[in-house]
């Protein structure tokens, strides 16, 4: 079904097009760094503290399994995920269009943007907040709302310049937090007297689902995996790469996010458990304070703070939504975009939600039960109805994925049957949407709309802007 009657330049977006090879230009290092400095940050730490729970939830060794189960569950998926950024440099704000539509894709576009905004908006909430314990130290002076402007703002300037300065960025903001964690874990040693082993040795009461804790992790970070085409898409290629497996296709993604998400992972959120152990506390700001007496060493603590939260909000949340909002609005430049989701990230004020004393993991599970159907649609889509093969062509012109109206039925009646069914449990939300979605989409693919919507399955097609 072809509508070649309107106009392509709505799909055309400059920050939305295929990456060409010469703008390929992040190594293994780089990609490394970008997911270390990523990781490296406040909600990882303060996760740590409220698996623990005063005791109520989890032990040092099941915190370890449960984040080398959840940090390598996300591994995968934005490895499988990346890979078409890998092969077609395209963008999940793109390719979302192959299973929902031209006009479908603002459904998963919306639910992708959401937690990213609550994200942006909390970290910088967190950031602003050493800024102003910061100030307050030197001057005297203190004024929250100031900071969070100001240090929104300075987020927003870094991420107009592109995710290579993000990643530039992380080069100064990952040996800060690293230096900073391990001064609070030798603090808390001398403070409290304790030893490694006994915080490894420390129980739980078990409180709290080992699934639902893997679902906590996974949530923080399944919107980067539905974004691991946009990462990907920035990797130099390996040689002779279309002719590569999956895996060897992937090395560097799979490398660098490896190390940098799953190994930093583990350190930083059993350094939290620590901390959380001994002081009682989750909240960093209030942890250096608790631990640390010197007034310098406690401006220098806030100041590595305010690099972890900077390292992490831009890549992984700002650039996001920013991307979406042009697929929308095809006539956007990315720095505008930029500074809308910014703003409206700072407006809703979801700071205002964990002063009330919501969990960071129940967030987290409330984002992965949100994203579960709308991965497993899109991964479905990639691998099993695609084969990976994919009409990028149609992608940016008008044609195969216009199916009704611009609206794949397929895909909107999966993710409203996976997105109801995944309320059936909420410890295993997560999971069921992930398989449920899927496999309505692929029956009802196969069933349906691949016998009156021609596909082409199985045949690649190259993009020519000329067209």
């Amino acid at each position: 079904m072809m509508s070649t009657n309107k106009d392509v330049k709505a799909l055309r977006s400059v920050e939305l097009m295929p990456t060409l090879e010469n703008e390929r230009t992040m190594s293994l290092p780089d990609y490394f760094i970008l997911w270390a400095g990523m990781t490296i940050n406040v909600v990882a730490f303060s996760l740590g503290a409220q698996y623990y729970n005063g005791g109520q939830g989890l032990g040092a060794v099941t915190l370890i399994f449960v984040i080398l189960a959840g940090y390598g569950l996300v591994t995968a998926l934005t490895v499988l995920f990346g890979d078409i950024g890998t092969k077609y440099g395209v963008p999940f704000a793109v390719y979302v269009r192959a299973p929902f539509g031209y006009k479908g894709a603002i459904i998963p576009g919306v639910f992708r943007a959401i937690p990213a905004l609550y994200w942006f908006g909390f970290q910088t909430w967190v950031g602003a907040s050493a800024l102003n314990y910061i100030m307050e130290n030197l001057t005297g002076y203190n004024n929250l709302t100031l900071m969070i402007i100001a240090f929104a703002v300075f987020q927003v300037v870094n991420a107009m310049y592109g995710l290579k300065a993000m990643a530039k960025f992380d080069w100064i903001a990952i040996p800060a937090l690293a230096i900073l964690f391990v001064a609070i874990a030798v603090a808390i040693g001398k403070k409290y007297n304790v030893t490694i082993p006994d915080i490894m040795a420390t129980p739980g009461d078990g409180n709290m689902s080992i699934v639902y804790a893997i679902s906590g992790i996974a949530g923080g970070w399944i919107t980067m995996s539905l974004n691991g085409s946009d990462l990907a898409r920035q990797i130099k290629h390996v040689p002779n790469y279309e002719n590569k497996g999956f895996i060897a296709r992937n090395k560097s993604a799979l490398v660098g996010q490896f190390f940098g998400l799953m190994v930093i992972g583990v350190v930083c959120m059993l350094i939290g458990m620590a901390a959380g152990i001994t002081t009682g506390e989750w909240d960093l700001n209030a942890i250096c304070s608790t631990i640390f007496t010197s007034k310098i060493g406690l401006i220098l603590a806030y100041i590595a703070v305010v690099f972890a939260q900077w390292s992490t909000n831009t890549a992984g949340n700002l650039m996001p939504p920013s991307y979406i909002l042009i697929s929308l609005f095809p006539k956007l430049k990315f720095k505008i975009s930029a500074i809308i989701c910014g703003a409206l990230a700072i407006i809703i004020q979801p700071w205002k939600i964990q002063s009330s004393g919501t969990f960071l993991v129940d967030v987290q599970v409330h984002i992965s039960t949100l994203l579960g159907p709308v991965m497993g649609i899109m991964l479905a889509d990639y691998f099993i109805v695609r084969k990976t093969k994919v009409n990028v062509q149609d992608l940016y012109s008008y044609g195969q994925y216009e199916y009704t109206n611009g609206f794949n039925l397929s895909a909107i009646i999966a993710i409203i049957a996976g997105f109801g069914i995944s309320f059936v449990s909420s410890t295993y939300g997560f999971f069921i949407g992930l398989i449920a979605a899927p496999l309505v989409y692929v029956i009802l693919m196969r069933c349906f709309t691949l016998r009156k919507y021609e596909q082409h399955i199985g045949q690649s097609v190259k993009f020519d802007e000329a067209k």
